[in-house]
This record gives structure tokens, C-alpha cells and sequence, in this order.
């Protein structure tokens, strides 16, 4: 069985699975009607007093109460509810958790930020541990959110190569790129051997028997690695239900789709998810384009997505790429670089001073309206969910690691209108959670607010909220998210986090010996 195990609920009433959706309607008529379940009597652990409870799987909108008992939803009900600690949310957005699919270097300091905006749910599915059990035991009992990692195609393909320089910590690759020149950058240039693609097989299912979320893919930083190779692992993915996620190859004007073919093409093989990472910084103002492709793909069966985040900028790691090519790009190209520490726009000289340093460097936009049509296409667009793409160097980062969901909430659904309040709550809740529902049937608890779902729960002022991190600043938390639960427990209360609290649990799927 998966992870994420829970006490049953009193009088042994086992927390049964969601309804189907058929029930669901059912559930969501009689909230439209005013009517309520049954209620539990006596008090509950926390109840989330007269908010505007929004479950975007049912379609619910209205002021109710929300009991909470035993980590999971026990009743939402027109009427006041007893509780022996209750959150106050009136005027408020109640709204289920947010579940961010695309995270790195999990620990404590990243978990906060993610919190911070409204995130429950902090998921490392692009990039990912090396080592997927240590990942999991070395969080346990330490995280303020639920994690859960993809096993790293990237990393593990080096370590078949014949790179014996990889470190790790917790079970993930310790990026080099986030602190010093890369080593072997010839090793991500070519081609594998059959020996070594063999031995790249078996290292990736072990993840996978380990409880992997997914067979994760850095293609664009992985040149060498064919669409053979990567077939191959895909395969593996869909022998264990597992999604397969990548970051797509570059996209280039004259080879168009190149990297969105393979991803239907894989999808078409093997049947399973196959997942592009941020298509909007990818394909900038080929958006639009691109999601029509997508669309093409779906409404023939094929099971294919995307997720974009809400800023114009992208990260890369400065040192990422041919340790020479940069000596013969344009000056322009310097100045559209940021370098996070100071903020000053870099030229040729600062560019060679920092890439020996090494770290993240923001990239800027050649065309910054084009950028903004294309995240403006892909938030509106049903298909696309939303992904942070947020990472942890100690601080020096970009500011969607801090401010993704605010900046969605506050700058595209309040004040532009871009998608509605509803359409990103789903986007940011339901649609992960469903994405990961082969390889997690438990993730059939998230995402939703209904009784029997799980209490993870942020509560917003849908007036105020809004991001706060910029490119000079990225750590700044985001403003009017008041009030963050995790598995019943309050992590972040009147806009604070509160410390020494550790609900987080693994999102883990199912592992060979058939244990969490």
C-alpha cells in the first residue's frame, strides 16, 4: 500500500475512499440547496469557523463550517460546529491545500516558503532524489508539509556513465550546479552504451520500487540521452503506473515541436502520463501553439499535460551548457541575465566572474509581452495546472520558490481576471492530486474539500493576497495567506508559521516489498 497512513476515525469508522463522482454531484446538490450531511456529535480537533469554503471538485461555493477530526474532513456543515481549537475565517477563502508538483532540494527552509503560499503538499517531480528511500527516511518526522520525490533520470544517467563525483544529501543529488562549476558536463553530451543504458534501467526501477512518484526527466540538460533512452524509461514508468515528467528539449523556431512530439509520441507507446514541465518558459510566445498540440493529443485519449508559474523570468543554473559557447553570444544576451545576490544585470566580464562561482541566474525575457501572452494562455488554459518550479540555494533562488499561488490569486484572478478564483483553486488542488491518482490512490483526498477527504487546508483573504518575493528579494513570503492546516494540524497561523510542527507525511507510491 502507499504511504501517508492516518488513525481511523472513532468508533471504528474506517476513512473510507471519496465517493465516485457520481456522489459527488449528489453532495454538491445538496449544498446548493443548503442542506448538510449528518453531523458527528461532540467536539471536533479544529473547526474552520463561517468561511467561503471552496471544493472545486463538487463546484461547492458558500459560507460554511468545517470539522475537522483525526486529520481528515469530518463534516462541512451550514451551522456551527463545536471544536476544541477553532481557526476563525470569516470574509475568508477556505480552500483545499495546494499541491505543487515541481519543487527542489527538499528540506525545512523550502517547505516554509511553500507554506507560506498556501502550499500542502510539496512535491519534487522534476529533478527528484537519487537515492529514493533515503529521501524518505531522512524527512521523516522533520517536514511542516507532505513531500514525495521522482526518482531522477538526470543524476542516475550520470552515475551509469561512469561520474563518481555526484553527492548527495537526503537522498538527492546535492546539485553542483547551485554552488560550483559542473564536472563531466561531457557525460550529459552523449550518448549511453547498451552497458549503460542497462545499468541506467536498473538504477531507475529501483526508484520506482522504492515508491518514486514518477520517472523524472531533465532532457533539455541532457542532450546526449536519445528519444530511445528515453522511451525506455518511460516504459519503466508505465509498468509501475507511474507518471513520467519532464523538462522538454530546447525549443528552436525551426525544428518547432520536436520536444512536444516526444512527449505524445512517448505518451501514445506506452500509454501512461507523460508531463512537460513550465511550458510557458519553454516555448514563450509559441504558447498558444503548443496547447493546441496538447489538446490534439488529449481528445484522442492520449494522456499528456503541462503546468506554467506566473512570472516573465526563468532560472537556470549559470554554468549549465557548453563550458565555452558563451564566450561567442551577444553582449544582449549578458544583459538579459540577473544575478539574484545583487541584482545587477550582467555583462561579459561578471557573466565569466559568477559562472565560476556558480549558482542560479535569472534569465529575462527577449521579449517581455510576448512572455506575458504566453502566461496569460497557459494559466487560463484548462489543461495547464500550476507548478512553482521553486528551489532552495540558500536564498538565492527566484521569487515563484516564495510567491507562485499568491501572485496567481491576487495578480491574474483578482485583479486581471485572467482565469477565475475557482479555476485556479483547481488548478492549484484537484488537478495535481488527480494527475498522481494511478500511481497514489490516496492522493483521492486531496485536492478536495468533502468530508472524508484529507484536513489539508489553506485558508486566503482573496482581497489582499498577493506575492511579495521579487528577483532582488525571492524569499519574501507571500501576503493575506492567514491560515495554512496539514493533516489537521494548524502549520501557519495569522500569516506566522508555527514551529515545532511536523504533520508533513510521505507521498510515496507503492514499493516492491509492498510496504509504505
Amino acid at each position: 500500500m502507499p504511504s501517508m497512513n492516518r488513525r481511523p476515525l472513532p468508533r471504528g469508522r474506517a476513512l473510507a475512499p471519496l465517493p465516485a463522482r457520481g456522489l459527488a454531484a449528489l453532495v454538491s446538490a445538496l449544498s446548493v440547496a443548503g442542506c448538510t450531511a449528518p453531523v458527528d456529535p461532540g467536539a471536533f480537533d479544529l473547526v474552520v469557523e463561517g468561511g467561503r469554503v471552496l471544493d472545486p471538485e463538487t463546484g461547492l461555493d458558500a459560507v460554511r463550517h468545517v470539522g475537522i477530526r483525526d486529520g481528515a474532513i469530518a463534516a462541512i456543515s451550514g451551522s456551527p460546529l463545536e471544536g476544541l481549537d477553532t481557526l476563525a475565517a470569516d470574509g475568508l477563502v477556505v480552500a483545499p491545500g495546494f499541491i505543487d508538483l515541481n519543487t527542489y532540494q527538499h528540506g525545512d527552509a523550502l517547505f516554509r516558503l511553500r507554506v507560506a503560499d498556501g502550499t500542502t503538499t510539496v512535491l519534487m517531480l522534476e529533478g527528484g532524489a537519487v537515492d529514493v528511500p533515503a529521501y524518505y527516511e531522512g524527512l521523516a518526522g522533520t517536514a511542516i508539509a507532505h513531500y514525495g520525490t521522482a526518482v531522477d533520470h538526470q543524476t542516475l544517467r550520470r552515475i551509469a556513465a561512469g561520474d563518481t563525483t555526484v553527492e548527495l544529501h537526503l537522498g538527492m543529488p546535492d546539485w553542483p550546479g547551485l554552488n560550483t562549476v559542473r564536472v563531466q558536463p561531457e557525460l550529459d553530451d552523449r550518448a549511453l552504451d547498451a552497458e549503460e543504458l542497462d545499468t541506467l534501467a536498473i538504477l531507475v526501477e529501483r526508484g520506482l520500487e522504492a515508491g518514486a512518484l514518477a520517472v523524472s526527466f531533465g532532457v533539455q540538460y541532457t542532450p546526449g540521452a536519445t528519444h530511445s533512452e528515453i522511451l525506455r524509461m518511460v516504459r519503466l514508468a508505465a509498468d509501475h503506473g507511474a507518471p513520467s515528467h519532464l523538462h522538454g528539449r530546447d525549443f528552436h523556431p525551426v525544428r518547432e515541436w520536436g520536444d512536444i512530439y516526444e512527449i505524445i509520441a512517448t505518451a501514445a507507446v506506452t500509454g501512461t502520463a507523460v508531463h512537460l514541465s513550465h511550458l510557458q518558459s519553454m516555448h514563450g510566445g509559441f504558447t498558444g501553439e503548443a496547447l493546441t498540440l496538447f489538446e490534439g493529443a488529449r481528445a484522442r485519449g492520449l494522456r499528456v499535460g503541462t503546468d506554467c508559474y506566473p512570472y516573465l523570468a526563468s532560472a537556470t543554473f549559470i554554468d549549465r551548457g557548453d563550458p565555452e559557447a558563451w564566450r561567442t553570444w551577444p553582449d544582449e544576451r549578458f544583459q538579459r541575465m540577473e544575478w539574484p545576490p545583487t541584482g545587477e544585470r550582467l555583462t561579459r566580464e561578471s557573466y565569466a566572474r559568477y559562472r565560476a562561482e556558480g549558482g542560479l541566474v535569472i534569465y529575462h525575457p527577449e521579449d517581455p509581452a510576448s512572455r506575458e501572452r504566453a502566461v496569460r494562455e497557459c494559466l487560463a488554459h484548462p489543461l495547464a495546472m500550476i507548478a512553482s518550479d521553486g528551489a532552495w540555494d540558500s536564498g538565492r533562488t527566484h521569487p515563484r520558490v516564495a510567491g507562485t499561488n499568491a501572485r496567481v490569486l491576487g495578480r491574474y484572478v483578482r485583479d486581471e481576471g485572467v482565469l477565475t478564483l475557482m479555476e485556479a483553486v483547481r488548478k492549484l488542488s484537484l488537478e495535481p492530486a488527480r494527475y498522481l491518482e494511478e500511481r497514489v490512490p490516496d492522493m483521492a483526498r486531496k485536492g478536495r474539500l468533502q468530508p472524508g477527504a484529507d484536513a489539508d487546508i489553506v485558508v486566503f483573504d482573496a482581497e489582499t493576497v498577493l506575492d511579495r518575493a521579487t528577483y532582488a528579494q525571492p524569499t519574501l513570503p507571500s501576503a493575506g495567506i492567514d491560515a495554512v492546516v496539514v493533516a489537521g494540524v494548524p502549520v501557519l497561523r495569522d500569516g506566522a508559521i508555527l514551529d515545532a510542527r511536523f504533520p508533513g507525511r510521505p507521498v510515496r507510491g507503492p514499493t516492491a516489498g509492498g510496504g509504505p
